[in-house]
């Protein structure tokens, strides 16, 4: 098979792009997996993956992939790759409350029927579909209502099995922590506890978003909550990225240390640790400051593609960051230094067998984000 290699595309960009013919080996059998590459390496290769691989998976425990409608080459992605995820999770969804006891999803029309039976049929229907869903749009009193009601929790229920069916769900990935920003988390949990038993009950899943330990201490979800529900979850989805955020300066995305002091912080108890999915970024971060080091704008995130032509046009500098485990590109020009943490096959090897180490699963972000020879790592 040949695969068209780059983010979601433009018509222009279409008729630019080159089909790629596959490699007979994996990217760890070329040699590809070293700290030590240049730039010109990962121009050569980034789109070449392992065809033979491709339908295998290698990473024992579980594995799920977001797809995001902005971002569409993820669609591709998870087609072609279909058997190396036990669950893609295209974020479609909204939880909208219309009246007592009275609960619809807005994002439908995102959804691709023919997408979902090609993405099973691909993987012989191993990869479960389970779509995220948020609760951005209910209003306070709307979640006053479903806190305090067993009758709304029990509508919004038989409205998300109602949909799975009619949609042919297996389960959702539900996202509630920080979009009430620790607002009634006692709450939440046993709004979360009551939608997991009920989905049970008609065999669908219930995977949960928790957002990473913070710099600061501060835990929109931490120990107490993962005890009170691991044995009702499936799969916690752990957000392990985005570390610069919560330190509040020019960094990596996920440093490993931090990394594993998430998982480690959570259980250290096997049964529950393969329940925890371990956060992979696909994309990378941008920083630009200017000759005193100071951020000259917030930092931006930046894709696959967008990494592909910058390291071909530009004069760059890429170094290994053993503490971090993660590559830095490094620009100095025009009085302005950029520094740019993107994934690396060698990044990811190292996250994957920290995964491997401590028996979670992954969690990746996003599938149309990456470069198409991340894959065979999988």
């Amino acid at each position: 098979m040949l695969f068209i290699v780059s983010s979601t595309l433009t018509s222009d960009e279409k008729k630019k792009a080159k089909k790629v013919k596959p490699a007979a080996v994996s990217v760890e059998e070329r040699g590809l997996v070293k700290n030590e590459i240049e730039l010109d390496e990962i121009i050569k290769n980034h789109a070449i993956y392992c065809d033979k691989c491709k339908n295998m998976k290698t990473f024992e425990n579980k594995v799920l992939g977001y797809v995001t409608p902005w971002n569409a080459r993820g669609y591709d992605v998870a087609k072609v790759f279909a058997n190396k995820f036990d669950f893609i999770s295209p974020v479609w969804l909204q939880i909208q409350r219309v009246g007592p006891k009275n609960y619809q999803l807005s994002g439908t029309h995102d959804i691709d029927m023919k997408w979902i039976k090609n993405v099973k049929k691909k993987s012989n229907q191993s990869s479960l579909l389970v779509p995220r869903i948020l609760f951005e749009k209910l209003k306070m009193e709307d979640l006053h209502a479903l806190f305090n009601n067993e009758e709304e929790i029990d509508s919004l229920a038989k409205m998300l099995l109602s949909k799975s069916l009619d949609f042919q769900f297996n389960g959702f990935v539900l996202e509630i922590y920080m979009q009430l920003s620790g607002y009634g988390k006692n709450n939440v949990n046993h709004l979360v506890s009551d939608l997991a038993k009920i989905l049970h009950k008609q065999n669908k899943i219930l995977i949960l978003v928790i957002p990473p330990i913070m710099m600061n201490n501060e835990k929109l979800f931490d120990k107490r909550d993962f005890d009170l529900l691991k044995d009702d979850i499936d799969c916690f989805s752990l957000m392990t990225y985005d570390y610069y955020s919560h330190s509040g300066s020019i960094g990596p995305n996920a440093p490993i240390d931090w990394v594993r002091e998430n998982i480690e912080y959570f259980t250290d108890e096997p049964l529950y640790r393969q329940k925890i999915l371990l956060g992979l970024n696909f994309y990378g971060m941008k920083f630009v400051t200017n000759s005193k080091g100071e951020s000259r704008s917030h930092p931006e995130p930046i894709l696959g593609k967008d990494y592909i032509k910058l390291i071909k046009n530009r004069k760059l500098n890429l170094k290994w960051e053993d503490n971090y485990k993660e590559h830095i590109l490094i620009s100095n020009q025009n009085n302005q230094k950029t520094f740019i943490f993107y994934p690396t096959l060698s990044s990811l090897h190292s996250r994957i067998e920290l995964a491997k180490e401590l028996g979670t699963g992954l969690s990746i972000w996003e599938l149309g984000q990456g470069l198409d020879y991340f894959y065979d790592l999988l």
